[in-house]
């Protein structure tokens, strides 16, 4: 049961709520889950559509807790396994408070990318994108045009260039979710971290490896 949290600190009002991660396969949305939450809870790999649940992540910060949904990747395709991924992608829609879309900072801007934001259509939900892998862009005047085809989408509310490997930009990313969250209670205690029991951790451990 969520429990009413007090005022922070600096007097401002808790606030709470549930943030889903999405983006095209191979975009990093399983690192930046990590590295939001400080430690490994999404299975990392190169091959595409390694997220087959959501992982239910918490991250419990001074001013208001955030709820992390991790989804699979975002793919076009006709089989079974791929449609029931898409299914869970549109799930985690529903009844969100953010959307958090990353999208590949190292690569250019394609079609694909375009039909993936509109996977958003038709949603109230609010959205922020996260130009994820700034870390491999040296020249980040590049990132611009990039930012620009985004823009013109009109479908996200701020564009924050970060990476999930370095951290940059992450603290940014912080401060735009909480500043769009509802005031609202705990909805979790400080020491959980997420629904997922331990022998699903292990299993997934294993399968990385065999990834």
């Amino acid at each position: 049961m969520a429990a009413s949290a007090e005022p922070t600190a600096a007097g401002k009002p808790y606030v709470s709520g549930f943030v889903s991660i999405l983006g095209r396969p191979n975009v990093g949305k399983s690192t930046l889950l990590n590295a939001f939450l400080g430690r490994k809870l999404a299975i990392v790999s190169d091959k595409p559509q390694t997220t087959r649940t959501r992982i239910q992540g918490v991250l419990h910060l001074e001013g208001g807790q955030i709820v992390f949904l991790d989804t699979p990747g975002i793919l076009q395709s006709e089989s079974l396994i791929h449609k029931r991924m898409m299914k869970e992608v549109r799930a985690a829609l529903d009844g969100l408070d953010l959307v958090l879309f990353v999208a590949d900072a190292a690569e250019p801007f394609t079609e694909k990318d375009r039909q993936a934001v509109r996977l958003l259509d038709g949603i109230a939900t609010p959205a922020l994108l996260l130009l994820n892998k700034i870390d491999l862009v040296s020249n980040k005047a590049a990132l611009l045009p990039l930012m620009d085809d985004y823009r013109r989408l009109e479908r996200f509310e701020e564009l924050i260039p970060v990476s999930a490997l370095t951290g940059e930009g992450l603290e940014e990313v912080r401060e735009a979710v909480l500043a769009r969250l509802p005031e609202g209670p705990q909805y979790y205690p400080e020491d959980y971290l997420t629904d997922q029991p331990e022998r699903f951790f292990a299993a997934e451990i294993i399968r990385e490896k065999v990834l």
